[in-house]
């Protein structure tokens, strides 16, 4: 007999939750597979919207011309995909590097994801703020000022093409709470800023359901994953300590019936995996038959 998730009041998830859309994400395939399987799998497995990670060797933005973004609004059109979110993944992208390349690079290719989503109907681009070294951290203030100063220009760009640009928590030193989310955004004060608050990258830092109820509706899009609070990952759902009921019912409380993404990044074949895990979502009150706000 399978056992119904509770919440952390011992109430059974689903009972009395709202149906939250989930989306899927490319990324998990990225090194384990190409591109094109990785959007088949999501299509099999019941996906209708997706994260779409913009990184090589599954695509390079600036160099995807518009014949190949052509390509793949074909291939998503016949899948029934619809990309809600484009990430660049952010491994080697810093906006608040002390080197000044680094920078213009970082901010030059996030410039190119904003187009890129406004080509594939994309209503939000991912950024992580950047990262401080861990040895000689910048000042936070420093810090601050340039991210401010990157952002004024990229929602310049934003606020032309009608995309959202959405920060993301992220265990690099910098930006990694609501509370710090939630100051660079009231600081800006854009309609094309806002959040995206990953659970697997809070853990370890606050209690993501407290983090949610902070951010509020400054909240565009959710990650999750299962983690553990001393071992960072982005796992299948059961394997850490990550409590989805509570993050699920939240989320509810909420009223937020923008996109969930399930953020499956561990360097292992997600094809297997995916029943079992969406079966388990699905048992904290998240479909991938329910579609999130602006793409019904």
């Amino acid at each position: 007999m399978t056992s119904t998730p509770l919440t952390d009041s011992g109430t059974p998830v689903g009972s009395s939750v709202t149906t939250l859309p989930l989306s899927g994400c490319s990324y998990g395939w990225l090194h384990q597979n190409s591109l094109d399987h990785a959007l088949r799998q999501l299509a099999t497995h019941g996906y209708r919207t997706l994260e779409l990670t913009t990184a090589p060797p599954h695509l390079f933005t600036s160099a995807y011309g518009p014949y190949e973004r052509q390509q793949l609004l074909r291939t998503l059109n016949s899948l029934s995909l619809q990309v809600i979110s484009v990430n660049p993944s952010f491994g080697d992208l810093n906006l608040v590097s002390t080197n000044p390349e680094i920078r213009a690079v970082s901010e030059a290719q996030i410039a190119a994801e904003l187009e890129l989503a406004a080509d594939l109907g994309a209503r939000f681009v991912v950024v992580i703020g950047g990262r401080r070294h861990q040895l000689a951290p910048a000042p936070l203030d420093a810090a601050a000022r340039v991210l401010d100063d990157a952002l004024d220009r990229l929602l310049e760009r934003a606020r032309r093409l009608g995309v959202t640009i959405a920060l993301e928590n992220n265990p690099y030193g910098f930006l990694a709470t609501a509370t710090e989310l939630c100051e660079v955004v009231d600081r800006i004060d854009s309609p094309h800023l806002a959040v995206t608050y990953d659970v697997a990258n809070a853990l370890a830092a606050e209690d993501p359901s407290a983090g949610l109820r902070l951010l509020g509706s400054r909240l565009a899009l959710a990650h999750i994953s299962d983690t553990w609070k001393h071992r960072w990952a982005h796992t299948s759902v059961g394997r850490g300590e990550v409590d989805f009921g509570s993050f699920a019912t939240t989320l509810a409380e909420l009223g937020f019936d923008g996109p969930t993404v399930y953020e499956l990044v561990d360097g292992e074949p997600p094809d297997d995996r995916l029943p079992t895990d969406l079966a388990a979502l699905a048992g904290y009150g998240w479909s991938v038959h329910t579609l999130p706000v602006g793409t019904r």
